[in-house]
């Protein structure tokens, strides 16, 4: 792993899940285990709600949030 966090994905591993650079993945963890699943697409967007979630991301970001809860929060789908 590197200092930023970044880890490679062994040849294999990409074929099993049929991964391609670009490709969305997860990671689920259940107790002291970690598994590596391949993201769904998002829904298509039209343009108001892409620049809608470019406003709400320009907003002050909330303080005191863990990485976890931020990577949540960023991702939780506009109202």
């Amino acid at each position: 792993m590197t200092v930023n966090g970044h880890v490679i994905i062994p040849d294999d591993v990409r074929d099993a899940l049929g991964l391609h650079p670009g490709d969305l993945v997860s990671f689920e963890r259940s107790g002291g285990t970690v598994r590596l699943v391949k993201g769904q697409e998002p829904a298509a967007q039209t343009f108001e709600d892409r620049l809608a979630r470019a406003r709400a991301l320009s907003a002050p970001l909330p303080l005191g949030m863990t990485t976890d809860e931020y990577m949540s929060w960023i991702r939780e789908p506009l109202e």
